[in-house]
């Protein structure tokens, strides 16, 4: 046995018995439904904190991050503002959900979604969303583990069965230790995954010989023309080097697969759209159950502030760039060495097609220096990308539990048997993403790349819930229904539905499909609300109002910060307009043009790097602020008593002729099983088409 697979498989028994431990002890703590599905309510700061973070960002970094940094530079490098926009979502609705959750004891998002809009439909919706979100995004992650060992093992063990096997314990100690199991894991996988990438940077860093000498690399590869995109040719304020510089605000082509944007598709607008339809991580309702299991919501602001914002940005801003960007001077890219432009050649070269394999060739840096890092390494991106796994095995599979089974089918049935129910949903998920991947690879990929766009559609639902209670039910059943339409039709899988005969290609206009579909799920809700208003036929209002009543109650901002609320939102939007927006541009050469050389660049790193290394630092001052002195993650004002649970006897009033009668109040309601067959039938004519 070669020594790489040897101290890989010692690391990989210290972790699957870590696993193993914390499922088992998990196992005696799941007497009832709050341990087993929230750990009693009890999460605690620093737990949060490693395990939240790790299991919102750790699978996606480790599937992607590196490998398109590589292949399209610094303007991709943009979308590490996810770094502040997924907090920035969970700013808003964290607390909130989870004073309601203290409140009512809602164990899930669909329970709560129930019982504010009163909709059958919304339920089985979460529900369908979250199977088609979980099921995909696993096998991604599961493949993933797969593939890398089988490279790892130079093809001695095949992808399937390593999937097979390492993935198994996922399900183990999930099943078997609930949400207890899964954080507890979760905390020491955070540490795998940090250490991981911290040292993949630091290797990259010390074979490229040191800040300057990269630095001048590239400001040599900068007055060229050599990138995957070619020069920007006057988009973005000047002919640079697509791989230094963003493309323009926006560019009128009709998207990916029809007509390419010239210079690259990672537009200001393109950054902007896909790093705030990255909030759909959080708005899903697979994580917004995580909101409901916290001891208090101060928790939320040391993940959103220190582990998404800080951690999370050193990693992406600084580690991850090392990794891609140096990839291409240390021999990975084959035009850069043709050309000579190189430090070394170190690493094999690598296809545009398979820069997914950079971060891969990093690790085998370490072979002849340090066998043992190498197999350390690569256990740290399995595990990076099971925390990922785990988090969505476990939700998802007790929302299909709580908001289908017992709300549907067994209302009565007691803890023991739900919670076989519960476990028997996640192996079910759990085989359908293996099975995915296995045999479906080309719908795998389809369906991971819409799974966070289509998430992102619940953010009208929460605004519903958690702010604007003129949002009727109607408004968000249909709203949602055509967010999730347009999502599919902007998408590769809507040009394989259609048969290429859509006009637009995926993301039009360089506009992210998360956000064309939240443009025409925000005007078919709106609209509707408003004509329910117009009207005065909105008779579930005073209904939705008492939970608006009682957050107003306990959730209210200081007194003593109340006027700095404008401010608070001028903040915001000078952020967004300069940080991922059309203010973007700026940073193409305002600290000196790309190709003139390095002497120009006043920061002695490309301009746009600096760029967006000082609109990050603004950024996690952003989050602190609106966390702790806007009061959006701090305790309630008030204490909040979870048993006085309010009962409304008259939220259903009788339709007399006397009683106005709105038809789009009750658009979806008590159709949850026709959403669900219609779900059944598309999936089966997308199985048919991509596995058949």
């Amino acid at each position: 046995m070669p020594d790489k697979i040897l101290w890989f498989s010692i690391f990989l028994v210290l972790y699957v018995s870590y696993c193993i431990f914390w499922g088992i002890r998990g196992s005696k703590k799941t007497s009832n439904p709050n341990e087993f599905y929230l750990a009693n309510r009890n999460i605690s700061s620093w737990v949060f904190f490693f395990a939240a973070t790790a299991a919102t960002y750790a699978g996606l970094i480790t599937l992607s991050q590196t490998g398109l940094i590589f292949h399209d530079g610094f303007q991709y490098i943009g979308t590490s503002f996810i770094a502040i926009t997924i907090p920035l979502g969970s700013v808003l609705f964290f607390k909130r959900q989870w004073m309601l959750s203290r409140k009512y004891g809602y164990i899930t998002p669909g329970e709560m979604y129930y019982d504010y809009y009163k909709s059958d439909a919304i339920r089985i919706i979460s529900v369908i969303v979250t199977f088609f979100i979980a099921v995909p995004l696993l096998a991604a992650l599961f493949g993933a583990t797969g593939f890398l060992v089988n490279l790892f093992t130079e093809g001695n063990i095949s992808r399937e069965l390593s999937m097979w096997v390492i993935s198994s314990v996922v399900l183990l100690y999930v099943v078997t230790g609930g949400f207890k199991a899964t954080v507890s894991v979760g905390v020491v996988q955070s540490w795998l995954f940090v250490f991981s990438i911290i040292i993949l940077g630091i290797i990259v860093y010390f074979f490229v010989g040191g800040f300057d000498i990269f630095n001048h690399a590239l400001s040599k590869i900068a007055s060229t023309s050599i990138s995957t995109w070619g020069n920007t040719k006057g988009y973005g304020g000047g002919d640079f080097n697509s791989y230094f510089a963003v493309p323009g605000v926006i560019q009128w082509v009709a998207g990916l697969g029809k007509n390419d944007p010239i210079g690259g598709p990672w537009t200001a607008m393109m950054i902007f759209t896909f790093t705030i339809s990255f909030m759909g991580i959080v708005l899903s309702p697979s994580f917004s159950m995580w909101s409901f299991s916290t001891k208090h919501p101060r928790v939320f602001s040391y993940y959103q502030v220190w582990g998404c914002a800080a951690a999370i940005g050193v990693l992406l801003f600084i580690f991850t760039t090392l990794q891609g960007v140096g990839a291409n001077l240390l021999g990975a890219n084959v035009d850069i060495n043709n050309n000579n432009l190189s430090i070394s050649n170190l690493l094999p070269e690598i296809s545009k097609s398979d820069h997914s394999l950079v971060i891969y060739h990093i690790i085998s840096l370490m072979d002849k220096y340090a066998i043992w890092l190498t197999g350390a390494l690569l256990l740290g991106l399995i595990a990076a990308l099971q925390s990922t796994a785990a988090a969505f095995l476990m939700t998802s599979g007790s929302i299909i539990t709580r908001d289908l089974y017992k709300a549907y089918i067994d209302q009565e049935m007691k803890w023991e048997k739900e919670r076989l129910v519960a476990r028997l949903s996640m192996l079910l998920i759990f085989l359908a993403a293996l099975y995915l991947a296995t045999f479906a690879k080309p719908a795998m990929i389809l369906f991971s790349g819409i799974a966070i766009a289509i998430s992102f559609q619940f953010l009208i639902i929460l605004l519903g819930t958690l702010w604007f209670p003129w949002i009727t039910r109607g408004a968000a059943i249909m709203g949602i229904i055509s967010g999730l339409i347009i999502v599919v039709l902007t998408e590769t899988i809507g040009q394989q539905i259609t048969g290429n005969r859509l006009p637009w290609g995926r993301w039009p206009l360089t506009i992210h499909s998360g956000m064309w579909g939240l443009l025409f799920n925000v005007f078919v809700c709106f609209s509707i609300s408003a004509f329910s208003s117009l009207s005065k036929m909105d008779t579930y209002r005073s209904h939705r109002q008492k939970f608006h009543n009682f957050l107003s109650e306990h959730m209210g901002l200081h007194p003593s910060r109340s006027k700095i609320r404008s401010f608070a939102y001028v903040l915001v939007l000078i952020w967004l307009f300069c940080a991922i927006g059309p203010g973007l541009i700026l940073g193409n050469d305002i600290f000196g043009s790309p190709g003139n050389g390095y002497e120009s660049w006043i920061l002695k790193i490309p301009s746009i790097w600096g760029y967006q290394l000082i609109w990050w630092l603004v950024g996690i001052g952003l989050i602190w602020f609106l966390a702790n002195k806007m009061d959006l993650s701090t305790l309630p004002k008030k204490a909040i008593r979870p048993n006085d649970l309010y009962v409304d006897t008259d939220f259903s009033p009788s339709l007399t002729s006397e009683s106005p009668i709105n038809y789009t109040e009750n658009v979806g309601s008590g159709y949850g099983w026709i959403l669900v067959l219609i779900g059944l039938a598309v999936l089966s004519i997308v199985f048919y088409i991509y596995v058949v």
